[in-house]
């Protein structure tokens, strides 16, 4: 993640230097200041490694170059990550394993804390935040249950891809006037691509709830 995100915020860099000598480019001093200002909000992460500075020439009030370079001393040493478990031996499958389920669970909370805005938690009375805690766990076994149906046919997504998915298929609602009063509502469901059909199948859903409903409104006459 961080590299994909170091990348993105020296071609950003880079982008905004490359302009300093093109023209209707960011070249003035206000301005190129503030748009580097969101590049380090906007990839604040590993902006704080780097040392900016900037040379200008201040008779035109421009900008004419753009230097960044990274702080070694800036940087935190990679962790190390640790697993205990109650068994005295293992084989190397197992240990990766059971380290691939602890990222599962990890990766599953982190989307369904977006998703169900498990966190952050308003609630101020123990009444509240504890079925609102609880709310996440019940969804976590859905979660897990959902995946472990998939991974039976083969099919091993992450959840946040699968919820992405999912999003393929919509629902319309259309409204006509009816002649002489009244209106008539209809509501049509999309069909599904094959990777969410796949999905439906390997659940035993089907691909559409409804295919078309038609319900007329008579409206009474004032």
């Amino acid at each position: 993640m961080e590299d994909k995100l170091t990348q993105q915020f020296v071609e950003s860099m880079s982008y905004l230097k490359e302009g300093l000598t093109l023209p209707r480019r960011l070249k003035k001093t206000i301005a190129v200041h503030e748009k580097v200002g969101r590049i380090k909000k906007q990839f604040s992460k590993v902006a704080k490694l780097y040392k900016i500075t900037y040379k200008e020439d201040t008779e035109k009030g421009v900008i004419t170059d753009i230097i960044w370079e990274l702080q070694k001393d800036r940087q935190n040493p990679n962790g190390e990550y640790f697993l205990r478990y109650s068994k005295e031996i293992l084989t190397e499958k197992q240990i990766w394993d059971t380290y691939n389920l602890t990222r599962d669970v990890e990766a599953t909370f982190r989307c369904l804390k977006t998703d169900l805005d498990i966190r952050p938690v308003f609630h101020q009375k123990d009444a509240y935040i504890e079925p609102h805690i609880w709310l996440g766990i019940v969804a976590y076994q859905i979660v897990n249950y959902i995946k472990l149906r998939l991974a039976e046919k083969g099919i091993n997504y992450s959840w946040s891809t699968i919820a992405e998915m999912m999003q393929a298929q919509q629902c319309s609602l259309q409204s006509v006037n009816k002649t002489g009063g009244g209106k008539i509502y209809t509501k049509l469901c999309t069909r599904l691509n094959p990777d969410l059909s796949a999905i439906y199948s390997a659940l035993s859903f089907k691909e559409r709830p409804f295919v078309r409903k038609s319900k007329v409104v008579t409206q009474q006459q004032k």
